[in-house]
């Protein structure tokens, strides 16, 4: 037994399976378009490894019931086999039906992993339990309500910048005695953006540029922008005392954050670094830009945006600088 078990673990024939089947999928289906409805032509079952000691385990039971003509025990066996085969049913059941209704991916930096959330509805007034999604690098398991969506989360890692493609799943259910494994092989025409991956210790931000300078932020700061009358919940500390013993009304002083002058990252202020590093650079000063709310521009060889602040122009900065060459 230990020997087969290790010949199994060294051959592996599931997983050669599944590399068959998905290569066929591939060849006759290609990729799909979300939304997705599972039917009967995209689903396989096959045996589980269990599955498969169980029904060696039921012909062994038939072969001694037949060689010494016991009747119960061929009962027995034939009662096994027919549970069985019912539960290859149901395991096909679970699953057929389901709808994947869209995929969704965040852009992450290089190195970290994408997490692709997947939304799939059970359009029928029935359970399906334990959905499970598996790629070759994780897996999730989830149970639909009746007539409600479900959300899994598979995840990927990321290498170099640019758009990455999700790899293709498989969307499984071994229900309800595990013998059975009944399998859609799903091949997503699905990208998640990938982002430079930051430098650990960048230069100093540049200070070339024209920005705002002179304007200030008002609200927390520590110089005087002015005063306005008293709004209660202003703190005490904040309020003008003299100028109001002076017009009999309370005034609370206003302070601000002065802003700095803007930024310009720029391609070619780094010298005869590499591409890749440029890159890398410029996505820090990015995120150091906006972290500190300084107005920033950037400008590549291929493209460029003025200079400006908020999570949309850091995100087309970042776009810009993730797809650069490519």
């Amino acid at each position: 037994m230990a020997f087969i078990d290790a010949s199994f673990e060294r051959f592996r024939p599931g997983q050669w399976f599944d590399g068959w089947i998905l290569e066929r999928v591939r060849e006759r289906r290609g990729t799909v378009a979300v939304p997705f409805h599972l039917e009967y032509r995209h689903i396989y079952v096959m045996p589980t490894r269990f599955g498969a000691w169980f029904g060696v385990l039921l012909g062994l039971t038939v072969v001694g019931g037949l060689n010494f003509n016991n009747n119960m025990a061929l009962l027995f066996g034939f009662t096994l086999a027919a549970i069985a085969q019912l539960t290859s049913f149901l395991a096909y059941r679970n699953l057929v039906g389901l709808t994947l209704n869209s995929i969704q991916a965040e852009p992450v930096f290089a190195g970290e992993a994408a997490n692709f959330r997947l939304f799939i509805n059970n359009p029928e007034p029935r359970y399906r339990y334990t959905v499970q999604l598996r790629c070759a690098e994780s897996a999730d398991t989830v149970d639909i309500e009746p007539n409600r969506s479900g959300c899994m989360v598979l995840q990927q890692q990321t290498g170099i910048r640019g758009w990455m493609q999700m790899e293709p799943f498989n969307l499984e259910s071994r229900i309800p005695l595990g013998l059975f494994r009944a399998w859609s092989v799903i091949i997503p025409f699905t990208r998640c953006l990938v982002y430079p991956q930051p430098a650990s210790n960048p230069p100093p931000l540049p200070r070339t540029g024209r920005g705002d300078d002179g304007l200030a932020k008002a609200g927390e700061g520590d110089q005087f922008h002015g005063l306005r009358e008293y709004r209660p919940g202003d703190p005490l500390r904040s309020v003008a005392w003299r100028t109001s013993a002076r017009h009999d009304k309370l005034y609370s002083q206003v302070m601000e954050t002065p802003r700095e002058e803007a930024c310009e990252l720029n391609w070619y202020l780094m010298g005869a670094l590499g591409p890749e590093d440029k890159l890398s650079i410029l996505t820090a000063w990015v995120l150091r830009a906006e972290r500190r709310q300084i107005p920033y521009s950037l400008e590549l060889p291929a493209d460029a945006l003025p200079a400006a602040l908020g999570k949309e122009h850091r995100d087309a900065c970042l776009k810009i600088l993730a797809l650069y060459g490519t």
